[in-house]
């Protein structure tokens, strides 16, 4: 091989792109506004105002196509004749030939490449077009060159008819101006092409020129792209592989159809683009070269770059189908030197066909430094005529102060590729097809109560960071983020699966995160809202300034990609505190709540003591339902926490009824309360509500209700004893002893106020007899059990203790204590007297 074919082939091997689209033409949209202003100021010259050379009294050969395509060491010229028969006969080629002369006098003999050695006539009334080349020295210039026609004559010496010559003035134009078609010939194919739109993106030390070519095949026989080259040649002559995408690779455009292919080329930046032209290139046998075929203007007249302006659209060209992209939003999280980046990206088909996207690769450009970005939902991604799809993109990039000149980079995608199975895969180079300089960044730090708005395929949201809660759970801390999301749009929307993740200054939280949304069924009607719950477990001795919390959405089995992401600097959100006497409103969707605090009492036990409260918790949706299940811990005055147990209903309550949730806790012997709340809070168990029966792994949307302790009098009389939501009246009572002990017999009255839903009754009544000496004697009963509701109901006991067999007359002392987990307090007390006849005769 020669090293002229060497050079050329170095330049034209390059990795396909992966792929992609065509690339809007900032430049050629240029050049159509120039061309009309130039063309009524003066008409361009072409080949086509050449005058033809007569070659018989009506037949003419005119020149129609010229180009020389640089080598290193010399340049290969092909140009093509075109014979104009306007005899009655035919023409015989075989009688013509051409050669081509410089103004300095050397002469270069030419051949006809291998598709056209065969072309011998030409019919009365029709054209022919032969194209012939050779190889000619570097520096010559089309101006330089006379093209001259010969016809054999064997009785002249050297049996050459000098017929005439062609030489192209400087002035005239030899490539075809940007966006005007040029009739070809390629491979005995007539093929219409036309420059249809030019990008140029300058990214580090190269430029990326992105061209279109139009081609349509006005022939007869199939167009098959893979057997042309394409090259960007400079006004100086220096060639650089144009590369077809790998949509553009192997492409056959059948007769009559048009294709559009999509061309990169990767030029030092310190090369002048401007006058640079696009080159149709193809490999002649005959002269081991390669040879032009054709040369259009790409019409860029500077070095700067095409991006997308802000709130502009870019066009890209997919399987002949255009693509509206965009951006639709970006947001920024700075921490610690680093810029999380989450940018909306809109994808429009504008097309009547159903496309398939490339799986595109995004950067972030800041000066000569790039920086990748991850997209999700792309692979795979279909476009139906005129459907929309919005992607995220994200990534992290360095703090930079040079922020005005970001531009995010869409790049052809990466591809294996290997020439055979035994070869390994080799991974194609991904080159820039569009950049888009980007709007203003939406902050995402110090967020708290500030609604941002994220908009997807599936609609528009609000979306608000409203707190971020350190919540005392076991022997650590819950981290609890609730988040509230809004349907702004006028239609139902639907949310997606969420999964959340937590990042503490730099580092990702390893422990499991638990993610609860209030909305089970995924969909939000226009205003509605739902409660998403990110909570994490953490250790009760960390600390952090920067807290990050992400709204990831499920993209496939294991794939996520970000939906929304905030920061927290310094100190999480502090409780809400609920005074005494007011409401605390549990406003989740389906389990609307009020809560109340009715009582809070201290058991004094012997060893410890227990702070027990009640709330009345009210059902405020107009079904019957089953409300949340709550957790709770008493919070002491000096921030100490006691994890409360709780007993609540665990069966449905009805629409506006009341039920009785009571919250306690062993607190050390003598401990003091005052100014002491309850953080009370809905439960949770793996990413969702706890169900009636199901253990707690957390708790949210917590607020602290602020108690009162309150003494408990004693009553002095049996009537009116209550333990809530039950009442006592004892009627009568009387003890009556024998040889064996003492009987106490009573009548009572039991009430319970059905205003009141509870669940387990954790409180019990014991009944104490305290005789004259100060011997005590209990009987522990349980309410509904022992002793039921009910009205003049008989309730008795025995006391087997010889101390009674002497007892005969005076009275005992009768007590009735609350008993709650084993630790009781004295409610009422009266004197009984003994009676040794029937009680009730």
């Amino acid at each position: 091989m020669s090293k002229a074919k060497l050079v050329v082939a170095s330049l034209t091997v390059a990795a396909l792109v992966a792929q992609s689209g065509s690339y809007i033409v900032d430049a050629a949209a240029k050049t159509n506004a120039t061309n009309t202003k130039t063309q009524n100021q003066s008409a361009v010259k072409t080949l086509s105002n050449l005058s033809a050379v007569k070659i018989t009294n009506n037949s003419t050969v005119k020149l129609s196509n010229v180009n020389i395509l640089a080598q290193e060491n010399e340049n290969v010229l092909t140009y093509t004749l075109t014979y104009q028969n306007n005899d009655k006969k035919a023409l015989n080629l075989v009688d013509y030939w051409t050669k081509v002369k410089t103004k300095s006098g050397t002469i270069y003999s030419v051949q006809a490449i291998g598709t056209d050695k065969d072309k011998k006539k030409v019919v009365p009334g029709s054209s022919l077009s032969v194209t012939y080349t050779t190889k000619i020295a570097k520096g010559l210039k089309y101006s330089d060159l006379n093209f001259i026609v010969i016809k054999w004559n064997f009785s002249l010496p050297g049996y050459e008819q000098h017929l005439g010559s062609i030489n192209v003035p400087s002035s005239y134009s030899i490539a075809a101006p940007a966006n005007t078609t040029q009739k070809l010939t390629i491979n005995e194919n007539t093929v219409n092409a036309k420059v249809t739109s030019v990008s140029v993106l300058g990214l580090g030390d190269e430029n990326y020129v992105n061209v279109s070519l139009y081609m349509q095949n006005a022939g007869f026989k199939t167009l098959d792209s893979s057997n042309l080259k394409f090259i960007v040649q400079t006004a100086s002559g220096t060639p650089f592989a144009l590369n077809p995408d790998s949509l553009s690779s192997k492409v056959q455009i059948l007769p009559q159809e048009s294709k559009t292919l999509n061309l990169i080329a990767k030029v030092p930046r310190i090369v002048n683009l401007n006058n640079m032209l696009l080159m149709i290139v193809q490999n002649e046998e005959s002269l081991k070269s390669d040879v032009g075929l054709a040369s259009m203007n790409l019409g860029i007249k500077s070095n700067k770059n095409s991006s997308t302006e802000v709130a502009k659209e870019k066009i890209l060209n997919i399987n002949n189908s255009s693509i509206a992209t965009s951006i639709e939003s970006i947001s920024r999280n700075q921490s610690f030197g680093e810029s999380a980046l989450s940018i909306q990206f809109a994808l429009r088909n504008k097309g009547d066909k159903v496309v398939t996207v490339p799986a595109y690769a995004f950067d972030i450009q800041i000066g000569n430094k790039s920086y990748p970005l991850s997209a999700s939902g792309l692979e795979g991604m279909t476009l139906q005529p005129g459907s929309e799809q919005i992607i995220s993109v994200d990534g992290s990039i360095p703090v930079v102060s040079n922020v005005e000149e970001m531009e995010l980079i869409l790049k052809a995608p990466t591809e294996s590729d290997s020439t055979s199975p035994e070869q390994p895969a080799v991974e194609t180079n991904s080159y820039p097809i569009a950049a888009y300089k980007l709007p203003e960044y939406t902050e995402m730090q110090y967020a708290v109560g500030e609604e941002k708005t994220v908009k997807n395929n599936d609609g528009t949201y609000g979306v608000t960071l409203d707190s971020i809660q350190k919540l005392p759970w076991d022997d650590g801390n819950l981290l609890s983020t609730k988040i509230t999301i809004t349907n702004k749009g006028v239609k139902a929307a639907k949310l997606p699966e969420f999964v959340g993740t937590y990042k503490m200054d730099l580092t990702s939280l390893n422990s499991s995160v638990q993610l609860v949304n209030t909305n089970t069924t995924q969909i939000l009607g226009p205003g509605e809202k739902a409660s998403v719950y990110v909570v994490a477990t953490v250790p009760e001795s960390v600390k952090f300034s920067q807290l990050q919390v992400q709204l990831l959405q499920k993209t496939g089995t294991d794939k996520t990609s970000n939906w929304i992401m905030f920061s927290n600097y310094g100190k999480t959100t502090d409780f809400k505190v609920v005074a005494d006497g007011t409401y605390n409103n549990l406003d989740t969707a389906g389990k609307k709540a009020d809560l109340m605090t009715r009582k809070t009492y201290l058991y004094k036990g012997s060893t410890n003591d227990i702070i027990y409260t009640e709330l009345v918790m009210r059902n405020l949706e107009d079904k019957q339902n089953k409300l949340s299940q709550l957790s709770g811990y008493f919070q002491t005055d000096e921030g100490h926490y006691y994890k409360a147990d709780v007993s609540q209903v665990k069966t449905t309550v009805g629409p506006k009824a009341a039920s009785v949730v009571s919250f306690s806790a062993k607190v050390p012997k003598g401990t003091v309360v005052s100014n002491w709340n309850l953080v009370v809070g809905e439960s949770i168990t793996e990413n969702k509500f706890t169900d009636a029966e199901g253990k707690p792994t957390g708790y949210v949307n917590a607020n602290a209700m602020e108690l009162n302790l309150e003494s408990r009098d004693i009553k002095s009389t049996l009537k009116g004893v209550e333990l809530f939501p039950y009442t006592l009246d004892v009627r009568e009572i009387e003890g009556r002893t024998n040889s064996s002990g003492l009987e106490v017999k009573m009548k009572y009255d039991l009430k319970r106020d059905l205003a009141f839903e509870i669940g387990e009754f954790q409180h019990k009544f014991v009944l104490e007899v305290v005789d004259s000496s100060g011997a005590r004697f209990e009987k522990e009963v349980e309410i509904e059990k022992d002793m039921l509701v009910g009205s003049n109901l008989n309730f008795s006991f025995v006391v087997n203790d010889l101390i009674f067999a002497t007892s005969r007359s005076g009275a005992f002392q009768f007590s009735i204590y609350d008993s709650h987990q084993g630790v009781k307090t004295k409610i009422a007390t009266q004197a009984v007297p003994y009676v040794n006849t029937d009680l009730y005769n």
